[in-house]
């Protein structure tokens, strides 16, 4: 059994054997509940807890899930790594913590080079282009409830301490960036790190154990202390609309719920999604003008080999998820057909599925 199939495996057999208080409780969740109190959930984050951060969203939502449900429920926000390591009842990340699991969750967090939508363009497709469904499907087989919940920022840069100014410069390079953008790195040269929070990457950047790393939008990062331990940010890393972030709730805990709080659950989810649009977009401007002018970061688009090489290399990338297997393949074919239907590009070539 090689690497991949024990991570999927073996990740599969972690979801089936972790759960919480909430999810081995039967029957649905109380319609009410006394005074000062609350049903309690556990709702885990791989953040630090930082202002201005993706834990500052985190905890925002929490605070808005108790007070549309009228304090009926009690959310606990704990610091606990990513989805698969979380006994949590509710896990807020990026889809691309659930790799092991299946490769197709990159479609759901963020596509590397050209291939990822414009964050609103991402969010329209979720909700009115078939991929919430085919979300629910992949997630489900797993025992999840997914939602979109946040995003760490369009275009974000690819942080160094040296400047990239050639694709030569990334050759041997260890670099962390997430989901198939790990993938690009190592096709384009690079030696690929563990994925990095914001937070990981700032420490790893100023360590030198890192030689650049893909953390989120200007804002995250900015949060997070990059611009302290890297002082050049080049091109729209490698996943080049950044990732989407999502809460997951286990399939138990979601089936206990009314029907009534699954729809403020995700209408919440829904709102913390655009408020941290509004965020970035926001402080965008503020924020370039303060890392250039008195932090002395130098921003820089791609160099042109780069440019051409992440094209090629991310839909190659692209295209050995989609012919996995038939799920990746119809949920690859609705994000195509969708994104050509905005773009007016062609659909990409894929390979007949073999078997």
């Amino acid at each position: 059994m090689d690497r991949r199939e024990f991570l999927i495996t073996s990740g599969g057999a972690a979801v089936a054997a972790t759960s919480s208080a909430a999810a081995h409780a039967e029957g649905p969740f109380p319609a009410a509940v006394a005074d000062g109190q609350g049903i309690p959930l556990k709702l885990s984050m791989p953040w630090a807890d930082t202002p201005q951060g993706p834990a500052d969203g985190v905890r925002r939502l929490a605070r808005r899930i108790e007070a549309m449900t009228g304090g009926r429920y009690r959310i606990e926000v704990v610091a606990q790594g990513s989805g698969l390591a979380s006994e949590a009842d509710l896990v807020h990340g990026s889809a691309h913590d659930f790799a092991p699991l299946h490769p197709a969750f990159a479609y759901f967090a963020g596509l590397p080079g050209s291939g990822g939508l414009e964050p609103r363009d991402f969010a329209h497709w979720i909700s009115v282009g078939g991929g919430q469904m085919l979300w629910d499907d992949l997630a489900g087989r797993h025992g999840w409830k997914p939602l979109l919940a946040g995003h760490s920022g369009d275009t974000p840069p690819l942080w160094s301490r040296e400047p990239i100014a050639r694709l030569n410069d990334l050759a041997g390079q260890r670099i962390s960036a997430p989901g198939l953008g790990a993938d690009v790195a190592r096709a384009l040269g690079a030696e690929v790190h563990d994925t990095l929070a914001p937070h990981e990457a700032a420490t790893a950047l100023a360590s030198g154990s890192v030689f650049a790393a893909e953390a989120g939008g200007l804002l995250t990062c900015f949060a997070a202390g990059l611009p302290h331990a890297a002082r050049y940010g080049t091109g729209t890393g490698l996943n080049g609309h950044g990732t989407a972030l999502s809460l997951h709730i286990r399939q138990p805990v979601w089936e206990r719920f009314s029907e009534a709080d699954k729809a403020i659950f995700a209408a919440a989810a829904a709102e913390e999604y655009q408020l941290s649009l509004a965020e970035a977009r926001a402080h965008a401007g503020v924020t370039r003008q303060v890392l250039a002018t008195y932090m002395r970061v130098k921003l820089a688009p791609w160099p042109a080999d780069i440019t051409d090489a992440l094209g090629r290399v991310a839909e190659a990338t692209i295209a050995h998820v989609a012919g996995r297997d038939a799920i990746a393949a119809r949920i690859d074919q609705s994000y195509m057909a969708f994104r050509s239907m905005l773009s007016g590009a062609p659909l990409p070539e894929r390979s007949p599925l073999v078997g």
